[in-house]
């Protein structure tokens, strides 16, 4: 069985990650897996509290091992033949690191997502369920973009549309044999 290839979306909170993933999924020629943190979070799979009065210490080792978790997914994902567009906030140079070591091997194209950050703030704001300046933070105080090169940049400020799928689909298409991750 052939492994998957991973296309590796990495940009702040609402900075346009899932919509592109969405429309990517549309327009490649083969089927891509959508998988986010977001996804897992949604889905119920961190508990909200122990009991009535105490709330599970996130911040901690929890979220530590919650996204050590979701890393090791990917590759386990892309090893069963599954081609996957994943989602992420590359928030730390040692996530980077990580990431590189499990995906040796696999077929991985790195996408930034960029997008101004008064754009960041207004969405956070209309969506609703984002702590406000959140997706600032990466970008100014995290430095998500600053921990190495990537294949294919794209800003999404002005919104993101199935041109811009097609864009990151036909740079995929031409891309190099060992992506900008493994340089």
């Amino acid at each position: 069985m052939r492994a998957g290839a991973i296309i590796l979306l990495n940009g702040a909170s609402s900075s346009g990650k899932s919509t592109l993933a969405r429309y990517l999924q549309a327009v490649l020629n083969e089927p891509f897996l959508h998988l986010s943190s977001d996804q897992l979070v949604d889905g119920g799979a961190i508990p909200n509290r122990r009991n009535e009065s105490e709330l599970f210490a996130w911040p901690g080792s929890m979220r530590t091992r919650f996204f050590d978790g979701f890393h090791r997914c990917i590759p386990a994902m892309a090893a069963a033949g599954n081609n996957l567009v994943v989602e992420h906030i590359i928030e730390f140079p040692d996530w980077r690191d990580e990431l590189r070591c499990l995906l040796d091997g696999f077929d991985v194209f790195l996408v930034g997502v960029h997008c101004d950050l008064g754009e960041l703030d207004r969405r956070e704001a209309a969506r609703g369920d984002r702590a406000l300046g959140e997706g600032r933070t990466h970008v100014e105080v995290d430095g998500i973009h600053g921990f190495g090169a990537y294949d294919l940049e794209v800003d999404t400020t002005s919104g993101v549309s199935f041109s811009m799928a097609e864009h990151v689909a036909i740079a995929w298409l031409g891309r190099a044999p060992r992506g900008a991750l493994f340089r």
